[in-house]
């Protein structure tokens, strides 16, 4: 809070004592000895070899009573002139900055296991309205998911690594299926087309009540 001299009207509102500055302003003004190179995971085009920059800097919203020491972490590629990804972390200061770049490098394994559930296990396919049916939906596509990851890891010895795509194909084609009946699929359209009908009368409910 600026110090009130005593004169006009007391001071409200908290400012900072320096200006805020922008994460890419102050990497570009950084001398090229301090950026570290670090070798983070071998990659299926060879070594992942990015370039960090490290600080302690302070980060303050505006409204708590003071501002926060914060491990500052800027990602380059090799050979780029702009960074690619920079990221703040409320780790202990002590924490090693080597650390903390390999916990965040590990955010694209967990994205892709996202996009793995949804695309093979339909973890976004769900047509629910109960918080207990969507908890059901979820929980059998963490165990699908579980179970082709652990025939990946399985298979790895047996030849090279496959995604889970194909695996996923595998099991499509080799695991039997249960022929429908005629009856069974006649009761299926059936359902669809009640359900279809159920909207449709819905939605016209819907648009007299709003025209009224």
């Amino acid at each position: 809070m600026p110090e009130w001299s005593g004169r006009g009207r007391q001071p409200l509102h908290r400012k900072p004592q320096s200006a805020a500055q922008r994460v890419d302003q102050w990497a570009a003004a950084q001398p090229a000895d301090a950026w570290q190179r670090l070798t983070l995971r071998e990659g299926e085009k060879g070594l992942w070899l990015p370039d960090y920059l490290h600080a302690h800097v302070w980060v303050w919203d505006g409204e708590e009573d003071q501002a926060r020491c914060w491990h500052l972490l800027v990602r380059r590629e090799v050979g780029a002139n702009s960074i690619s990804h920079y990221c703040l972390s409320n780790a202990p200061l002590d924490t090693p900055w080597q650390e903390l770049a390999r916990v965040q490098a590990e955010r694209f394994f967990i994205e892709h296991s996202f996009r793995e559930a949804k695309s093979e296990c339909g973890m976004a396919d769900y047509q629910v309205r109960r918080w207990d049916a969507w908890h059901n939906h979820v929980a059998l596509v963490m165990l699908g998911t579980l179970f082709l990851v652990k025939q990946k890891k399985a298979g790895r010895n047996s030849g090279p690594c496959c995604h889970l795509t194909i695996w996923s194909q595998r099991f499509e084609h080799l695991l039997p299926r249960r022929q429908l009946t005629t009856e069974e699929l006649a009761d299926i359209i059936s359902k669809r087309h009640y359900l279809r009908r159920k909207a449709k009368e819905s939605h016209a409910r819907r648009s007299q009540v709003a025209r009224e």
